[in-house]
């Protein structure tokens, strides 16, 4: 289990949502994952309100964020101009439950 969640939501210009999801799913995921210290990253698109773009990182520890790997590939690049209410929280683990087998 994850002891660590980085949450970042965003929204995107009109008309560049298709070149930013080509990014991040090519691009910065890959990036990403390949720091130390990334586990998994899962994204979602709101069905209904803004933001409309979620990603929830898995991490190790808050280290992981701090890493020169980190650093080197941290932001939006070339999508910057595009991107438009972004907010990013950082989630320690305090509990975890399971639902009862059927």
């Amino acid at each position: 289990m994850p002891q660590v969640l980085l949450i970042t939501s965003v929204d995107i210009a009109d008309g560049a949502e298709a070149d930013f999801n080509r990014w991040y799913n090519g691009v910065h995921l890959p990036e990403v994952l390949a720091c130390p210290g990334f586990a998994r990253a899962t994204r979602y698109e709101c069905t209904d309100g803004q933001p409309r773009y979620l990603a929830i990182y898995e991490l190790d520890s808050e280290d992981a964020l701090t890493t020169p790997e980190m650093q080197r590939v941290r932001g939006w690049g070339d999508m910057f101009p595009h991107v438009r209410n972004f907010h990013e929280r950082i989630y320690r683990q305090i509990h975890a439950a399971e639902a009862a087998p059927a």
